[in-house]
Order: structure tokens, then C-alpha cells, then sequence
């Protein structure tokens, strides 16, 4: 109580600049503050074509921040405060798998198909969780890298099929103008007898996947841009 009536009472106090270093600063309710010159706000967009119509310059500079972040930004520092500015920010947004998440058959065959980029290895596990039968998974035996699942094969025919681990797969993670990149996965499926069989997909790339989509972003940028820096 006593520490926000003392803060009121500053707040209310007299407004005072100050010239430091060929800076200028003023008092403020949170104690000396700089002040900064005015900057234009980021404009954002989703996609690196956007980047590409925007046209840098050459006193400009593309920064990857990381797999889903381009900033285009000032060559060199803007102020005598040593501050960039950001003058395009590109983020990529989509829906994102659920990874290390048991989910049912239904909705995991909707993530995979949606996703991901479809291919051999997604076609394989569609084929095999589309008939997995609701009696359960038999886990005889799992010996942490294979398991074995009750899938229907025909109409009454089932056999025991072999899960494919690891599995590699590419996920829309990153800008769609460039390549996916492929990162590996544990496949797992569990249920006991009368219940709903789960699927999962656990990272088990240590998500190395991150630096090779910044290299396919920092290239499709030197390709389709010319005369700009690019760092990453």
C-alpha cells in the first residue's frame, strides 16, 4: 500500500530530461527511462514470397531468426542507441502435430493426412492404422523398437503386422515455399483388449530438423534475392 502511494506521488512529480552521452533520458513512475527515437511499426506477413515482393534494399539485411521467423531489418544500426529496425517481420503459421500425445485411430489418421507431407511412409501407416481392430493391441512383443498390432487384412482375416520404427517423415513445420525437412520418429500404438487403439509419434531427432529448414530458408532466399545479406 504505502510502496504504490509512493509510486503515485512520483508519478505526479515534476517531468525532467536529462542529456547523457548525447542521450536524453526522463524520470518516470519506473525510474529514469531513455528516450528513444520514434520507429515505424513491423508490418508482418506469412510467407517468404511476401519477403521477395517487398523488395529489400541494400542498406537492408535478411535476419532467419529461426525455422518459422524472417526478419527484414537495417544493415547497420539505425540510432545512437544501437537499435535495429525491423521493418518486415515473415511468420510462418499452420497447424501443428501433436507430437508425444497418444490420440485415437479417427483423428490420428486425420493429423497425418493433413499435416504432413504425403509419401511411401505416410501411405504405409495409413494402410496399417486404417485396420487396426478395436480389440486391442498386442504388445507380446514390443521390445522398445518393435511392435507388434492386430490389423485386419480382409474381411475376416487378421494377421499380427510389424509397426515400422523409426519412421521418417516430414511435417508442414516450416515456410511452405521450401522443402520439408524429414526428421525421424518413434511410432507407437497402445490399447487393451476392448478399448480404442492410441497412436503417437515422438521427436527423436533431437530436433535437428530446425537448423536444416534455416538452410532452406537462408537458400531459397539467396536464390530468389539478390544483392541483400543474408544471415542465419
Amino acid at each position: 500500500m504505502i510502496k504504490t502511494a509512493i509510486e503515485k506521488i512520483l508519478s505526479l512529480g515534476v517531468y525532467k530530461e536529462e542529456g547523457i552521452n548525447e542521450r536524453t533520458y526522463s524520470n518516470g513512475p519506473s525510474g529514469i527511462l531513455p528516450l528513444k527515437p520514434p520507429q515505424a511499426e513491423t508490418l508482418t506477413i506469412n510467407t517468404l514470397t511476401g519477403i521477395k515482393h517487398y523488395g529489400p534494399t541494400e542498406n537492408m539485411m535478411l535476419h532467419v531468426f529461426d525455422h518459422k521467423t524472417v526478419h527484414v531489418i537495417d544493415k547497420e544500426f539505425a540510432d545512437n542507441w544501437l537499435t535495429r529496425s525491423i521493418y518486415l517481420a515473415a511468420i510462418h503459421e499452420s497447424p501443428v502435430f501433436k507430437f508425444g500425445q497418444y490420440m485415437d485411430v479417427e483423428n490420428f489418421i486425420i493429423a497425418l493426412q493433413a499435416m504432413f507431407v504425403q509419401d511411401d511412409t505416410t501411405a504405409l501407416m495409413l494402410k496399417l492404422v486404417g485396420n487396426i481392430k478395436d480389440e486391442g493391441v498386442s504388445n507380446f512383443n514390443d521390445d522398445g523398437v518393435t511392435q507388434v498390432v492386430t490389423a485386419k487384412t480382409g474381411i475376416s482375416l487378421v494377421n499380427n503386422v510389424p509397426v515400422p520404427n523409426p519412421v521418417t517423415l516430414r511435417p508442414y513445420r516450416t515456410f511452405m515455399e521450401i522443402e520439408q525437412p524429414a526428421s525421424t520418429f518413434v511410432f507407437r500404438i497402445k490399447g487393451n483388449r476392448g478399448e480404442a487403439p492410441m497412436c503417437a509419434l515422438v521427436e527423436a531427432d533431437g530436433r535437428m530438423w530446425r537448423l536444416k529448414a534455416i538452410k532452406f530458408i537462408k537458400e531459397w532466399l539467396e536464390f530468389e534475392i539478390s544483392g541483400v545479406k543474408i544471415i542465419a
